[in-house]
This record gives structure tokens, C-alpha cells and sequence, in this order.
């Protein structure tokens, strides 16, 4: 942990704790008002690289630079030092200020602060422009993007919100000739994410304000209402990321487009994207000896079912968490507007549970089939066979016929009505990745 982020961490710890505790009515309000933002520092070392590609910066530039950014963490360290000094021991006066006195106490110093290391900021832009060139200052723009790209971008909360699909299409080694094929799609990309980042920090800078007004108010309608805008504007820059992902998937083509796909839903979603745990066992299955030809074309079309219902599945979880996550960032403070009232509905501790239920389930199943159709003896040579075989010797759930379960003991095969019904539970295709959705729209089960 960097010095700076250890000083952060401490001090909205200590403010977090405060409100958690003793007022947790505002506590969610309270993280949206810009209090970790406060203590980020607005350029890093790091960001040298930035300055020399995107301003083209000379090389007797550079040393000055560099003396002017350090300048700049020399002074914003003295600034966090200071701020640390005077929070500390401030939980025993914010008690003491009362609920409708604790948030003006806490935001007193905060306020000083930001404003301080706002000056700090333009103190260090002004210094670097006025070493720029003629040219270099027309460059300026184009570093502003790449700040916003390096800075504001995994300022994200949603599912997807964060990422970088130029950063994921060089993961995916996509062709230097296919993303010149592509460039037009990634241009219009980078203008458009640019301009959605845009919006959303204004949109915090403006809100965080009257958060800060309504927490101190305990005026919470004004509190959910700039929550929620907010939000809407990270819903848009999601949404954005995720029309960007079918075009530039359709424009890379085949077989990039689709493993480009699979990586960049797999980073928006990694809880649902993920492989799956029975895959392996296909493979496992179909190089077992003495195999009938029958039993090998059970097992491609049990696998072929599988991988569609999967990815069915994946798609159904996408679907909730772009519903849910919204929901979770202004959740508590609409459950206090509503408390008392006898229409409030308390939100389930985890939405996703009967989803993830419902693919553990069908794990479990189609495990139990490939045991069927491949036969106990040669089963007792699939990976993880010990384990299917000890939990089978544990008394059944009550209310769950034998028949519905296959162990290692059993040696019948799926008939013909379980392979229908199984057809129709619900799965996902393995991070391969191919998406059934059109080329150019959003996954399907995502729109």
C-alpha cells in the first residue's frame, strides 16, 4: 500500500466507522459526497509516462517536469499530513456534535482541504503549460482524455462501467490489422467513452455538493434524488461499454471478435462469465477406454444442451445484476425515506442467490448424467469421482427420489424424458464466449 493510500484508507476509515455506527442512515449518502475522492491525489508519478507520450515532451523537458510533479506530491503529502493531524481524535467531538451537528464537524476540515487541493492542482497545471510549446499546448486535449481514461475510468461501480476495451482488445492480442480494419469503430469508441466520463464526473461534482447539504439536513429525498442521478449517469457509461463490446466484437470478426467478446464480458461480469466447473469432465469423459460410439454421442449431445442452457443461464445473471446493482447504490438511503412506512419491502440480502442456486443445481446434474451414460466402473476414473462418490453415500434430501440422482453406483443412462426435461433447464456456453446475440446489438438476455 502506497503512502497515500494508507493515509486514506485510515482517515475514511475513521469517518466511515463514524457514521456506520452512530448514524447509518447517512452512511451511504455520505460515501457518494466525495469523501474518498478528497483524498486521491490528482496526478501521481506514474503519470510522467502520460505527459511524455501524449505531449511529446522534449527531453531537455523532462527533468523540469518531473521537478514540477514532484513538487506537486511533496505538497499534497504536507496537505494529507495535515488533515490526518487534525481528524485525529475528531470522533469523540463528532458524537458529541450530535446527529444533526457530526456531519458539519466531519465536513469542516474536508471541505478546507478539497478546496486546497484544488489549488494544488491548477498551481501544477499552469506551471507544466507554461513549458509547453505552441504545439505541445495543442496536444493538451489529447492528454485530458488519457487523464480521464487513467483517472476517472475505475472510478466505475457497476458491472462493466470500468472497462477499457482498447486495454482488453491488446490482452486479446487482436491483429494490428484487424483493429486498423476497426479503427473507425475504436475511434468513435474512445469520443464517446470520453464524453460519458465527462458527464459523470460532472454530475458527481455537482451532486456531491448537495449530498453533503442533505446529509447535514438529514434530508434524505434530496440525498436519494442526487444518488440517483448519479447513477443514471454510470447506467449510461455501462450501457455505453456494453453496445461498445457487440460493435467492436462485429468489427474485429471472427474468431477475434468472439474471444474479444468473451474476455470483455468476463471482466464486466467475473462473478457470472466464468468457466465451468463440468467442462472439464466432458473431456475427461470422452477420452475414457471403451466407449461405444452410442455412449460418445450421448455425451455431445448432453454437452452440446449443457453449454447452451449455461450460457442461458449467464445471461439471466447478466440480466440481474445490471437490474440490481443500480438499486444497491442507493439502497439505504430509500429504505430510511421509507422506514415506518408499511408498503416498505425489506430487499433480499442477495438477489442473485436462486440464480447461482439454480446453476450449482444443474452442475450437479449434468455431473450425475455424464456418470450415466459413461457407467460406474469406467466413472470411478473421472476427476473428482471420490467426491461424487462420498457425497452420494449422504442421506437424501428429503422430498428427492433416488431416480432424480445417479452416483457412481448407478450404471443407468438418461432416458429419453430426462434428456427433454434437462434440455430445458437453464445453463452457459464456456468462456469461449460466442455470444448468440446479433453483431452489432447487445448480448442477448443483456439488452
Amino acid at each position: 500500500m502506497t503512502r497515500f493510500s494508507f493515509f486514506r484508507a485510515s482517515i475514511v476509515a475513521t469517518v466511515a466507522t463514524v457514521l456506520c455506527c452512530a448514524f447509518p442512515a447517512r452512511a451511504q449518502m455520505g460515501l457518494q459526497a466525495g469523501f474518498v475522492e478528497a483524498f486521491q491525489p490528482d496526478y501521481l508519478k506514474r503519470d510522467m509516462t502520460l505527459f511524455i507520450d501524449h505531449l511529446a515532451l522534449e527531453e531537455w523537458q523532462q527533468p523540469t517536469v518531473e521537478s514540477l510533479l514532484g513538487d506537486y506530491t511533496a505538497d499534497f503529502t504536507v496537505g494529507v499530513d495535515g488533515l490526518r493531524d487534525r481528524m485525529k481524535g475528531m470522533k469523540d467531538q463528532i458524537l458529541a456534535a450530535g446527529e444533526q451537528g457530526a456531519i458539519a464537524v466531519i465536513m469542516q476540515p474536508i471541505n478546507e482541504w478539497s478546496h486546497e487541493k484544488a489549488r494544488l492542482k491548477q498551481r501544477f497545471v499552469d506551471n507544466l503549460r507554461s513549458v509547453l510549446s505552441d504545439e505541445q499546448q495543442g496536444r493538451w486535449p489529447q492528454l485530458e482524455r488519457a487523464m480521464r481514461r487513467e483517472k476517472e475510468l475505475p472510478r466505475g461501480v457497476l458491472g462493466g462501467e470500468s472497462l477499457d476495451l482498447r486495454q482488453i482488445s491488446r490482452d486479446c492480442e487482436v491483429a494490428p490489422d484487424t483493429m486498423l480494419a476497426a479503427k473507425g469503430v475504436l475511434e468513435q469508441y474512445e469520443v464517446e467513452l470520453d464524453a460519458a466520463l465527462v458527464a459523470r464526473a460532472e454530475q458527481m461534482a455537482t451532486s456531491q455538493e448537495k449530498i453533503k447539504d442533505a446529509m447535514v439536513a438529514q434530508d434524505f429525498a434530496t440525498g436519494l434524488s442526487q444518488l440517483e442521478l448519479i447513477v443514471a449517469k454510470r447506467v449510461a457509461l455501462r450501457d455505453l461499454q456494453e453496445r461498445s463490446i457487440e460493435l467492436l466484437a462485429s468489427a474485429y470478426g471472427s474468431p477475434s471478435g468472439e474471444v474479444f467478446r468473451a474476455r470483455a464480458l468476463a471482466a464486466a461480469f467475473p462473478s457470472v462469465f466464468r468457466p465451468s466447473p463440468v467442462i472439464p469432465l466432458f473431456a475427461a469423459a470422452r477420452e475414457l477406454p471403451g466407449l461405444s460410439e452410442s455412449q460418445l454421442e450421448q455425451l455431445k449431445a448432453l454437452e452440446a444442451t449443457y453449454l447452451q442452457n449455461y450460457h442461458d443461464l449467464e445471461l439471466r445473471l447478466a440480466a440481474a445484476h445490471r437490474i440490481e446493482e443500480p438499486k444497491k447504490q442507493s439502497e439505504e438511503t430509500r429504505r430510511r425515506m421509507n422506514q415506518g412506512s408499511p408498503s416498505a419491502a425489506k430487499p433480499s440480502s442477495d438477489p442473485y442467490k436462486p440464480l447461482h442456486e439454480e446453476r450449482d443445481e444443474m452442475n450437479e446434474k449434468v455431473r450425475a448424467d455424464i456418470i450415466a451414460i459413461v457407467g460406474p466402473d469406467l466413472a470411478a476414473h473421472l476427476p473428482g469421482a471420490a467426491k461424487f462418490a462420498s457425497d452420494a453415500m449422504r442421506p437424501m434430501t428429503p422430498g428427492k427420489a433416488d431416480s432424480d440422482t445417479p452416483t457412481l453406483n448407478s450404471g443407468a443412462a438418461p432416458t429419453a424424458a430426462g434428456d427433454a426435461k434437462d434440455a430445458k433447464r437453464p445453463v452457459s456456453r464456456q468462456g469461449g464466449g460466442r455470444s448468440s446475440a446479433p453483431a452489432g446489438g447487445a448480448p442477448r438476455g443483456i439488452e
